[in-house]
């Protein structure tokens, strides 16, 4: 077993030295919610769209969204006031495609440190 892991709900989640789930299909919301808080975040139905716009992208192409597109997305659907990378960085300040993915039980994207 990882040396690292999540204590939830009397089982253990392996995860890298960073938090990421190795397993992602162990994943759920109560321990995306989990996650969070342990990284002192707590998730509003705002992140969850996000978190979920980056669940259903990496299901159909096996990696998570440029953030062109997240802002492109989000744009079309909230206006430009909630669709800049400024209000995306207020919502993940540790960086919206390393903390969507973490939180939403992704692999820990490759240009991410």
């Amino acid at each position: 077993m990882s040396p690292y892991f999540i204590d939830f709900k009397d089982q253990q989640y392996p995860t890298d030295v960073q938090g990421f789930l190795k397993q992602r299909l162990s994943w759920s919301q109560e321990l995306g919610q989990k996650m969070a808080l342990m990284d002192g975040v707590i998730l509003t139905p705002e992140h969850w769209e996000i978190i979920h716009y980056f669940r259903e992208y990496y299901e159909d192409y096996n990696i998570p969204p440029p953030m062109r597109m997240v802002i492109r997305v989000f744009k079309k659907a909230f206006g430009d006031q909630n669709a800049n990378s400024r209000y995306l960085l207020q919502l993940f300040p540790e960086g919206v495609t390393k903390a969507a993915s973490k939180f939403g039980g992704l692999p820990k994207p490759k240009n991410c440190k």
